[in-house]
């Protein structure tokens, strides 16, 4: 008999700018309704990254790739469990959208519609 040992994520000091691209075409390729069959591994140290290495990633981002992230960040970790509360990538990106564009009423909805994440997608009040 054998025994897993539970080995906590390592968060990225930064983030690999292959592993993002990566990223963005999964979420340009998920829709809503789709079943994330993929494996996930990869994707989790990079949604622990700190909120502020996203923030600097995300500005170099287009609304449309900054929108996908948001629902499939979104979608991964009520899935997933991840349970990121105030240190999802959500806040981040969505502060980084909010700058470009301004809020989107309807994408506000469909985080708060699809998350249990109660500090999604503003982040904490204080």
């Amino acid at each position: 008999m054998s025994v897993d040992s539970w080995q906590p994520v390592q968060a990225p000091s930064q983030l690999d700018e292959a592993a993002l691209t990566k990223l963005i075409n999964l979420a340009a390729q998920t829709s809503d309704n789709s079943h994330l069959t993929v494996e996930m591994d990869w994707i989790q140290p990079l949604a622990h990254a700190d909120n502020k290495i996203w923030s600097q990633s995300a500005q170099n981002l287009q609304e449309n790739e900054l929108i996908d992230l948001i629902r499939l960040l979104t979608v991964i970790e009520e899935k997933q469990n991840w349970n990121l509360a105030e240190k999802s990538p959500v806040i981040a990106l969505f502060k980084a959208l909010r700058k470009k564009a301004g809020i989107n009423k309807e994408l506000v909805q469909w985080v708060k519609a699809n998350s249990d994440n109660k500090y999604l997608p503003f982040g904490p009040l204080l």
